[in-house]
């Protein structure tokens, strides 16, 4: 399981290109649906992104900030309550009464050209945030007819087009938005996100060292930098951005979790541990932290009971999860504890990797039929499932008390494993205990 392409939310404030912040805008969205698909750490980023499935980190942009930067001019006195409300802050429960605020705007016939062109612009945001693309980008189309000059209205759009999955028409926005605004860090680091998750790693690398020059309190421009870095292999700069995304929020849940994932991938699980069990603290309800956090307690040793814990909390979180379902397997076994995997298997999509995995558990296939399964025409692909398929039938060899076979396995997945899957880490663990 690969550590998943994160979602990054950016933000920016009324009338200025920092950061703040961002506690108030989590509630904005959910899985990121438009990240570049990836096989997953276990996460899941986007769908984070994973879900960043974390329910808190609520995808890449809140394209709405935008709108903050745009100054309405109506009559103070009598339109300042509607400002306000109609004014995107990424709250979605604020997006009904703030698209109705918005509506009198619009409607009024005093609003001037621009005034209007602002509070279009705001909508388009509140409708992105309610996930209800069409309106949105038909929102932010009207508010650049009206205003080609705001740079709030392309970012907005940009994000727009980032949901519908359409890459080129929101770079373009992404663009237009710096060649009006070239100072804006916001823009840079919502461009550098997109380049960062179509794999243009050193354009997305100078938009976010850009975005945190224009704004060195930029949290989620640390966050997405440092998730770009250990996508390089860069654990020490990863962990540095990491270290002051929690420094400028301390609440983020999702940074303890990458954090974690880290120190994790660096041998330091009492330290993943930590990170993992804070993540969890901020953000009860994410499966992942708990996958996370179990395979840490069994690969530390003499935590095999909390495993068990954390992998049947990820499983009731999300039972179509076949990592956790697998996890929990080995865990039970390890303790013998009574198996659960044939229960888990009726939620499971046993028509995609990792089934086969499954299925040698069951006793369904023998470790010849399961490395034939994991053959696959595309290389990263037969990489991956080769790597998980060495991993677990070594660690089915332990079970079976085979602790040659198991100690080659091991070895195999130690040398052919990306170092970002958590079998590449755990087989090196288990290779320190057979010694």
């Amino acid at each position: 399981m690969r550590f998943p392409v994160l979602p990054v939310p950016t933000f920016r404030s009324s009338g200025s290109t920092s950061a703040p912040s961002f506690h108030e805008f989590r509630k904005v969205m959910g899985t990121s649906e438009v990240m570049i698909p990836a096989r997953r750490f276990h996460l899941t980023f986007l769908n984070a992104i994973r879900r960043s499935q974390c329910r808190h980190f609520k995808w890449t942009a809140l394209a709405a900030l935008a709108a903050l930067s745009v100054f309405f001019h109506l009559d103070a006195a009598e339109a300042q309550g509607d400002l306000d409300q109609c004014k995107f802050v990424g709250q979605l429960d604020k997006a009904d009464d703030g698209i109705a605020a918005c509506d009198r705007i619009i409607k009024d016939s005093k609003t001037s050209a621009q005034d209007r062109a602002g509070a279009l612009s705001s909508r388009c945001g509140w409708w992105w945030a309610k996930k209800d693309a069409d309106r949105a980008l038909a929102d932010c189309n009207e508010a650049i007819r009206t205003n080609r000059s705001v740079a709030a209205a392309y970012l907005n759009r940009g994000n727009v087009y980032l949901s519908k999955s359409d890459f080129d028409h929101a770079i373009a926005d992404f663009n237009e938005a710096l060649r009006l605004d070239p100072k804006n860090a916001w823009a840079y680091a919502e461009r550098g996100n997109l380049y960062k998750n179509k794999g243009d790693v050193d354009h997305a690398l100078a938009d976010l060292n850009e975005a945190i020059k224009l704004d060195p309190g930029y949290a989620l421009a640390f966050f997405s930098r440092g998730d770009l870095y250990r996508s390089r292999g860069d654990l020490a700069h990863a962990m540095t951005d990491m270290n002051d995304t929690i420094r400028l929020d301390p609440n983020y849940a999702l940074a303890y979790f990458t954090r974690g994932r880290l120190s994790f991938m660096l041998g330091n699980s009492p330290a993943a541990l930590e990170d993992f069990g804070k993540a969890i603290k901020l953000d009860a309800d994410d499966p992942t932290s708990y996958f996370n956090r179990g395979v840490a307690y069994y690969v530390i040793g003499g935590r095999i009971p909390d495993a068990i814990a954390d992998f049947k909390k990820a499983a009731e979180l999300n039972p179509k999860d076949a990592y956790a379902a697998l996890w929990r397997e080995l865990a039970e076994r390890r303790n013998n504890a009574p198996s659960h995997l044939a229960e888990a298997v009726k939620q499971l999509d046993m028509t995609v990797w990792p089934a086969p995995v499954i299925r040698q558990f069951l006793g369904e296939l023998n470790a010849e039929q399961t490395f034939g399964a994991a053959f696959d025409t595309d290389p990263q692909t037969k990489t991956a499932q080769t790597c998980e398929t060495n991993f677990y039938s070594g660690e089915f060899a332990l079970l079976k008390k085979n602790k040659k076979e198991a100690q080659r396995l091991l070895k195999l997945a130690t040398d052919t494993c990306p170092p970002s899957f958590i079998e590449s880490t755990a087989a090196l663990a288990e290779l320190i205990t057979l010694k």
